[in-house]
């Protein structure tokens, strides 16, 4: 009862004056604070309160604390107030593992594998250091400086730099392969379409005649981002989605003509984490037969949230209405004892019958790969033996492109038998198996990578050697 009364005051419900309700919140509320026992957090207590009452409404309606509004709204815009850097702390120590093309720290002249052990004059060095630490150290307001001692193979050198916006991309793509363009989405950002418009607009350069759109673990974002993605692939005035109110009523978005990829053959990749504007854009290029779908059924969040503020600046995020394809078919997955969704059956604009019970069903399905277990519970080892191995050899990397490194560069057996015995295994290399030797082959050339170029390199080659994705092409392909 205390969760609804505590949120009736937040929130700012409305209440009936001829029974006093507000009057009887006010004072349960002052009997907490005044002679409660114990002392109360009574912050806690509201956030507490408004996650309870949310969460029994459905699955997406939820509270934002303020400091956690700030981080989900900065991933959202696309970027950041920073100086570009990727870091890790190794050894006690925080090593700049990639310093972004043209960025702030690249333009003060900061290298890749740089230590660094003061910020502004402060010793960052030990065992109390941490990511939070360091990142909220070197992440402030655009135009200021952020004063940087560094030890580079033992040079200690200072830089002064300013910090200025970092894009936060959501869009990689992969080279061209066999005429196949790829494009991996892992969110819908400020800046999505943009990106993704960039990137198509590249892999069309480089012979692509057929394209990947991978949104497997996307967890959506912003529609609009989602729509205008969608429009680059249909005709005018064809329906992208329609939500509706709780009044009944209801808004279409339809696309525009002019695109120049309303042509170009589409394959969706989808699973199980694909939600939301993932599901909006899936939906809508499969019910207009644009696209074929493959992977798993996705997530099936078909449900509309809007932010509302509070007085502190935290929020509140609210379901207001319901997504629905161009078919008809409603995207949300049943979230209550005998709710039925999609009744009924839906037809695809060249008569293929659809069929959902909540989510998009691919078209074909490719199931989960098993991968090693082995090498997933080896993380830790591989990275940092990538780390090391990327740091002995940043003089060789830095006359290598990742380009030539993705296409060209090859894991040794002696590298191989290194890391075994690096990670004291107590195996030699002729005892994996054909499987456990390719994968771990593919987890130190992505290890090595991420530690000279960062994230999106490793991400990169773990992709080219995926087996889902090879699944995939072959479909294409056949």
């Amino acid at each position: 009862m205390a969760a609804f009364l505590l949120v009736g005051i937040w929130i700012g419900s409305k209440f009936d004056e001829s029974t006093g309700q507000s009057d009887k919140m006010s004072q349960f509320f002052r009997y907490l604070e005044e002679e409660y026992v114990e002392e109360l957090d009574l912050d806690s207590l509201q956030a507490e309160a408004m996650d309870q009452i949310l969460s029994s409404l459905d699955p997406h309606s939820t509270y934002i604390p303020l400091n956690e509004g700030k981080a989900m709204a900065e991933r959202m815009e696309g970027n950041f107030s920073g100086i570009g850097v990727e870091f890790a702390i190794k050894k006690d120590t925080l090593v700049f593992i990639h310093v972004m093309e043209m960025g702030p720290a690249a333009d003060a002249g900061i290298k890749s594998g740089d230590r660094v052990y003061a910020i502004e004059g402060d010793t960052i060095v030990g065992d109390s250091l941490t990511n939070e630490m360091v990142t909220s150290r070197i992440k402030g307001r655009r135009g200021t400086e952020v004063n940087l001692s560094v030890d580079r193979k033992g040079e200690l050198l200072s830089f002064s730099v300013q910090r200025d916006l970092v894009p936060i991309v959501s869009v990689l793509h992969l080279p061209v392969e066999d005429g196949v363009g790829y494009i991996k989405i892992d969110r819908f950002a400020e800046t999505t379409h943009d990106e993704f418009v960039a990137h198509l607009d590249h892999l069309a350069a480089s012979g692509m005649q057929e394209l990947i759109v991978d949104l497997r673990d996307n967890p959506g974002g912003y529609l609009h981002e989602s729509v205008a993605m969608a429009d680059e692939f249909l005709g005018d005035d064809k329906n992208i989605v329609t939500t509706r109110y709780k009044d009944g009523s209801t808004n279409t978005l339809k696309a525009k003509s002019g695109n120049r990829f309303e042509e170009l053959p589409v394959h969706i990749f989808i699973n199980e984490n694909s939600a939301s504007a993932s599901e909006v854009f899936t939906g809508a290029l499969q019910d207009h037969d644009r696209a074929t779908v493959y992977g798993r059924t996705s997530f099936g969040k078909g449900l509309v949230q809007e932010d509302k503020v509070l007085a502190d600046g935290s929020k509140v995020r609210l379901t207001v209405a319901y997504y629905y394809t161009p078919s008809g078919r409603s995207i949300q997955k049943p979230y209550r004892e005998g709710q039925v969704v999609n009744e009924g059956v839906f037809i695809s604009d060249t008569g293929r019958v659809l069929y959902s019970q909540g989510g998009i069903e691919p078209d074909v399905e490719i199931a989960n790969d098993s991968a090693s277990y082995f090498w997933t519970f080896s993380y830790g080892t591989i990275d940092a033996f990538g780390f090391d191995y990327a740091d002995s050899h940043r003089g060789e990397f830095g006359d290598l492109n990742f380009s030539n490194y993705y296409s060209d560069f090859a894991i040794t057996k002696d590298v191989l038998s290194a890391f075994l015995e690096y990670g004291g295994y107590g195996i030699y290399l002729e005892d994996l198996s054909v499987f456990d030797r390719s994968e771990l082959t593919k987890l130190i050339k992505a290890s090595i990578a991420r530690n000279h170029w960062g994230y999106d390199a490793y991400r990169k080659i773990i992709l080219k050697n995926d087996p889902l994705l090879a699944q995939l092409k072959s479909h294409i392909l056949q």
